[in-house]
């Protein structure tokens, strides 16, 4: 369960730039809620997605996973529960490693860093039966490299690195942004394949209406920093993409 409590991140503070963000957010989340979170540019969505992942630090507020204080702890401490896929395809990998090899990256990602044994036979494996469950053909190129392959391509084997390890949460910043509309139903079709079976607690930001609407058994609007609407899963399932315009 995510909690944010009195949450404040104000920018450039005390300056003729300062930007108050965030406005005294109280928010929980669930155990494997889907969050989808919408509202205009600058309403305070990534702002969010980047106090949750640690990116950036609150003013004031604290936050809290399963009951722990994780308030003070930096990304790469947070990273050990939390997995972020990013509206950049390019983001997140390694456009000169293979895929096997980023996906050797991805698994070390929490581990110590001691000596640890390379790609073997048993990896490689692993990496095959999961990237073949994307159905993309993919688990026949993974001694191809990653910049080669499209951004639809990219960010579903993103989905599949981010469950390389013990996520909890995963935090979905636009993550269709830059893609297709073939791509995008893919990776989206997938992200809500993953959090279901793997019982995550997922949290998306989108500007996307209709995926607003189809994805998620939450949604809530930010105006301002501050949140203005937050319906439920039966209160969504009403909601229409003429209601979430009106919202605007």
């Amino acid at each position: 369960m995510i909690e944010l409590n009195n949450i404040d991140v104000i920018y450039n503070k005390e300056s003729q730039n300062e930007v108050h963000a965030l406005r005294s957010i109280n928010l929980t989340v669930n155990k494997n809620d889907f969050l989808v979170l919408v509202g205009s540019n600058g309403s305070g969505k990534s702002t969010i997605l980047n106090v949750l992942a640690g990116t950036f630090k609150i003013n004031s507020g604290s936050i809290k996973i399963d009951n722990t204080d994780i308030t003070n702890l930096s990304d790469f401490e947070k990273s050990k529960f939390i997995a972020r896929i990013f509206q950049n395809p390019l983001s997140g990998t390694s456009p000169d490693l293979t895929i096997l090899e980023n996906f050797r990256l991805a698994y070390l990602r929490t581990k110590p860093k001691n000596i640890h044994i390379g790609i073997n036979k048993d990896f490689a494996d692993l990496v095959h039966d999961k990237v073949k469950l994307l159905g993309m053909n993919l688990e026949t190129k993974l001694n191809q490299t990653m910049g080669s392959l499209s951004g639809g391509q990219r960010q579903a084997l993103t989905l599949i690195m981010a469950i390389m390890d013990d996520c909890k949460i995963l935090l979905l910043d636009e993550p269709t942004a830059a893609l297709d509309p073939k791509s995008s139903t893919l990776v989206l079709e997938k992200a809500n394949e993953i959090i279901s079976e793997n019982n995550l607690c997922a949290i998306l930001v989108t500007h996307q209406m209709k995926e607003a609407i189809k994805y998620g058994n939450r949604i809530i609007q930010l105006k301002e920093g501050k949140i203005v609407n937050d319906l439920n899963a039966q209160q969504k399932e009403t909601l229409t993409i003429n209601d979430l315009v009106d919202w605007f």
